[in-house]
């Protein structure tokens, strides 16, 4: 690594290749980490949601969850895509059916 410096302050450092490296899979791994803390949470938030305003029961909240992922990935595999477009594809085909969600994020504020 070398270290940026002008007038005694550092403002910046240019990594190595290794360096820049080691840092993407360290960024990587804590966003897997955040990523699965925070995924439980939503999940919880969504079931709890469809319990108190569409009065599902354990039972069909088990199978809406147990379908979800499921239903994602035969989307995906039907438009031939990749993980990364998850959200892109869903937004997309809820606005075929005209539920545009960014605009209902807009209105609410």
């Amino acid at each position: 690594m070398r270290i940026k410096k002008s007038g005694g302050k550092i403002f910046g450092a240019d990594l190595t290749a290794a360096e820049r490296k080691a840092m993407d899979k360290e960024i990587q791994r804590q966003l897997a980490v955040y990523t699965e803390k925070h995924r439980l949470e939503l999940d919880a938030m969504i079931l709890w949601v469809l319990h108190a305003q569409l009065g599902l029961g354990p039972t069909r909240l088990r199978r809406f969850y147990d379908q979800f992922e499921k239903e994602l990935d035969a989307l995906l595999e039907r438009y031939e895509m990749g993980e990364d477009d998850r959200l892109w594809l869903c937004t997309y085909m809820l606005k075929q059916i005209g539920v545009d969600i960014e605009k209902w994020d807009r209105e609410r504020g």
